[in-house]
């Protein structure tokens, strides 16, 4: 195939090849959107270990996508695939009964969340958050849900709301009823309300004027689906606090938090426990595997059979045996492996400050433990707290340009700046200062034109 490229003609790259091949068969040529978004450059990836990637061109990249979070210790891991390895050829992969592996994952899940007391796993966070939004709404009979701008909960109806909203189609008040977030919804999700993040006046307002009909707050502890926003001050105190004034639940969707920012979550980090619980990247380590967890009380409608939860690959032994190796792996060093995820993070956080601040570049790098985002911003602005801060003052167009030249020079992040950057125990302090290398060269080239 030859395309013609400003007057020149140019050789298209296996990964463009491979790609078309692909839209004749799979809608769009990717199984999630995001992997295939329009001003994506073409890359399509043949195998991966420890931090780096390899293209179908040969190519190597430095990886800080880590498949969207799961691969807390990088691609291909030994012991975690060791684990599942032998679990496929000793055991088998899906048995179909109940299995002793189960309740170990449990026990040690339960030793990271002092709170829950019975978990139930699936496949994926959205069907285990379609579980708790259910789980809560049976527990107290009420019907609202609460959740936050640019807070992501799947793409399930029942939550899936238009969490990267254009502003003008924000509402001007305290909070508003969702918007859905894609077509084909029918008016889906229902009896769910929209609130600013990070801000108590609006929750608070949100809770009073439906004292007696909200089930649950969902949130996100560390908003990791439009930057890497932390809950600023004591909002995830005065969250809880609110909704047991007002007899909800606060459920934590720890899908990219968990096991990630610390040992026990968001919930670790910040010292604020939630009612429910919902775990899934980083437990499978790159299986997929979700987790929700809660009381003895709320789940006893699960344990009694009232509430249907199911699925025939729920809690299959496959991805059991990886989160075993994972849960394993934690409990045996977690002092090491935080300590190195901070470091790395870090590092890295603090070298991107120093050269956008030595170039003249307008941005914010915001990091919480291994999650970091880059934000170039229009010009000089306050603190970014919230989804409308980052929407109204990031420069996206700018971000992509970036990411297109660092990804030519073997760095992969995605280019969407709305999605976190994510460092691994693979990442060594040598990965970092490689990339700030070439952040320098690529910012030099892009940004400063």
């Amino acid at each position: 195939m030859i395309q013609t490229t400003n007057g020149r003609v140019q050789r298209a790259t296996k990964s463009e090849l491979l790609l078309e091949r692909a839209r004749a068969s799979i809608a769009g040529g990717d199984n999630s959107t995001m992997r295939v978004l329009p001003y994506h450059l073409p890359l399509v990836a043949v195998r991966g270990e420890g931090s780096r990637i390899w293209d179908a061109d040969g190519q190597e990249h430095i990886d800080l996508n880590m498949a969207y979070g799961p691969l807390i210790f990088g691609h291909r891991p030994p012991r975690v695939t060791d684990a599942v390895v032998r679990q496929i050829t000793e055991s088998g992969s899906q048995l179909g009964f109940p299995a002793e592996l189960s309740a170990r994952v449990a026990e040690k899940v339960k030793l990271l969340y002092p709170h829950i007391e019975l978990l139930r796993f699936s496949s994926t966070g959205t069907e285990a958050i379609v579980a708790a939004l259910r789980l809560a709404r049976v527990f107290t009979e009420r019907r609202y849900v609460i959740a936050f701008e640019g807070h992501y909960h799947g793409s399930s109806d029942n939550i899936f709301h238009r969490y990267h909203a254009p502003l003008e189609e924000l509402p001007e008040g305290a909070y508003a009823p969702a918007l859905p977030g894609t077509l084909g919804m029918n008016g889906a999700p229902v009896d769910v309300l929209v609130c600013p993040w990070n801000s108590p006046e609006a929750l608070e307002k949100c809770l009073r004027d439906h004292a007696d009909d909200v089930a649950a707050v969902i949130m996100e502890p560390v908003m990791g689906n439009a930057g890497v926003i932390a809950p600023h001050n004591d909002f995830l105190e005065i969250a809880r606090a609110l909704t047991h004034e007002h007899a909800a639940l606060l459920i934590f969707d720890e899908v990219i938090t968990g096991m990630r920012v610390a040992a026990g979550g968001a919930q670790e980090r910040y010292g604020v426990e939630a009612d429910i619980t919902i775990l899934s990247k980083a437990l499978g380590g790159g299986y997929p595997i979700s987790a929700l967890g809660s009381t003895r009380e709320i789940m006893q409608s699960i344990v009694e059979g009232r509430l249907f939860h199911g699925g025939v690959y729920s809690g299959n032994a496959l991805v059991m045996a990886a989160a075993d190796a994972v849960l394993d792996e934690i409990h045996r060093d977690s002092a090491a492996i935080y300590d190195h995820l901070n470091a790395v993070s870090g590092e890295f956080a603090e070298g991107v400050r120093e050269v956008f601040t030595r170039l003249g570049i307008p941005h914010q790098v915001n990091q919480v433990g291994p999650m970091v985002s880059m934000i170039l911003t229009s010009g000089d602005v306050g603190p970014i707290r919230s989804y409308r801060d980052i929407r109204r003052h990031c420069d996206f167009e700018k971000y992509i340009r970036f990411q297109h030249q660092l990804q030519r020079s073997g760095v992969y992040f995605h280019p969407n700046q709305f999605e976190p950057l994510f460092f691994s125990t693979a990442h060594s302090r040598q990965d970092v200062a490689t990339v700030l290398e070439r952040i320098e060269d690529g910012a030099r080239a892009t940004l400063l034109a």
